[in-house]
């Protein structure tokens, strides 16, 4: 038996049922997310390399612990998840990182107070909760009271992530800045 066989990767259902979660006890990336979908340079990831080979895949997400996998609607999940799990197996027996190059982060010394407060709110409180369903939520800006983001992951096709969007992000936002009239997707 290979140690790659030995490597624990439980598969785990979203509320989008084009998208699962490969859970892992290993740190893929120390924080934050990386999204990668076909077309990609995934030169900068292995791991979205090599899962983004494997047909009929169409995005990959990788979080610290976890990596949501959003496949094509022609595919089924019995027909793939093998082949994903081995991939992930393979790729953690490599002992290669996940993520080359981290993204910049965002210097909060550069933000005003109110986007502070939104980014906070959105790391305390939301990003747990989505990544709890394999996504994840990035702060793209806030201008004239409306907080611009991304829904990503298995959030970003989600058929409740307006919902969620709007019913929980928006609403938490608005509850405690009143400065927020509105939370968009971008």
């Amino acid at each position: 038996m290979s140690t790659e066989s030995l490597v624990p990767v439980d598969t785990v259902p979203t509320p989008n049922p084009n998208a699962i979660m490969l859970k892992v006890q290993e740190t893929l990336v120390p924080s934050g997310t990386h999204e990668f979908t076909n077309g990609d340079d995934t030169t900068s990831s292995p791991l979205a390399e090599a899962l983004l080979a494997l047909e009929g895949i169409e995005l990959v997400l990788i979080a610290p612990r976890f990596v949501t996998v959003r496949k094509s609607a022609e595919v089924d999940w019995p027909d793939l998840v093998p082949d994903a799990k081995d991939a992930m197996r393979t790729f953690l027996a490599s002992g290669e990182m996940a993520v080359l190059d981290e993204a910049t982060a965002i210097d909060p010394a550069k933000l005003s107070e109110i986007e502070q407060k939104i980014i906070r709110l959105l790391d305390e409180e939301i990003r747990p909760a989505l990544a709890m369903d394999g996504g994840d939520i990035n702060y793209l800006g806030f201008d004239n009271g409306v907080v611009q983001v991304a829904m990503v992951g298995a959030c970003g096709t989600c058929p409740s992530a307006t919902a969620t969007l709007k019913m929980g992000v928006e609403r938490l936002l608005q509850e405690e800045i009143p400065e927020v009239r509105s939370v968009e997707q971008l």
